[in-house]
């Protein structure tokens, strides 16, 4: 708990991976834009400023949309192993076969490959744990530097990898807590900077993903599930639309096995 309370008075309030920019003097919102690779209309909409020359040193501005830590649902793949059978990898992520034919377009249950890519729809059901001992130490290890719940975050990662390092989605999400880049470098900015090696280290992938979630939970003023929503979702998406029926369903599944590891 006491890293996670350092967190919250060191960080500024922000959620997820957006930023903030603190205006100095001869500055101008033109070219703070210019300087984050944004226009001055995009800008000027994300901090609520409809007269783009009144703006004072010291004003704080957020930069970034604050989008989800870990892939959509549709961006999460799995490439088939020699020997591995639809019905298997169906029940390996909580799926039925029909939904997993239906995603991937497949005709025929009896036919897929080795190396084939499989796009995974959201979980509807819980996925059994397996016993990976060096992971779950690894895991538990993060939860508790960071002041998180253990039991939360194992249900957390077994549920976005299934405790699989290796596991990179299309839209390139990576490692044992699925961080997409953009967030991964946030992390490493402001949270676990010497997690350096998140893309390949079981261990830093743990604590980079750990340290955002904790993150989260300080800025969701400790509820559980709004701060896994922000984690799947985004907290900007959350801002504007609600949370979506996914998003339920996946705090609900992440609540359901984090109840199993306690």
């Amino acid at each position: 708990m006491f890293a996670a309370l350092v967190l919250a008075a060191a960080l500024p309030v922000t959620v997820a991976f957006a930023r903030v920019h603190t205006i100095e003097e001869g500055e101008t919102l033109s070219s703070i834009a210019a300087e984050y690779g944004m226009t001055l209309d995009e800008l000027a909409a994300q901090n609520g400023i409809t007269n783009p020359d009144r703006i004072f040193a010291g004003q704080t501005l957020r930069i970034g949309e604050g989008g989800p830590a870990v892939a959509a649902p549709s961006g999460r793949t799995h490439t088939v192993a020699p020997g591995e059978t639809l019905s298997g990898i169906a029940d390996q992520y909580g799926v039925s076969v029909d939904q997993l034919m239906a995603v991937n377009g497949i005709e025929n249950a009896d036919y897929v490959y080795a190396g084939q890519a499989l796009a995974l729809p959201a979980p509807q059901a819980i996925p059994a744990p397996l016993s990976r001992a060096d992971t779950e130490m690894a895991l538990r290890a993060a939860a508790r530097e960071f002041g998180v719940s253990q039991s939360l975050i194992l249900g957390l990662a077994w549920l976005e990898s299934g405790w699989n390092q290796s596991m990179v989605s299309w839209t390139g999400a990576m490692g044992v807590m699925q961080l997409m880049p953009s967030t991964a470098e946030w992390g490493l900015e402001y949270l676990a900077p010497d997690a350096q090696n998140w893309r390949y280290s079981t261990t830093d992938n743990a604590r980079l993903g750990t340290a955002v979630f904790a993150h989260m939970l300080i800025q969701a003023n400790w509820d559980v599930e709004l701060a896994l929503a922000y984690y799947y979702q985004g907290w900007r998406s959350i801002e504007i639309n609600g949370m979506y029926e996914d998003t339920h369903q996946y705090v609900e599944n992440v609540l359901a096995l984090a109840a199993q590891f306690e």
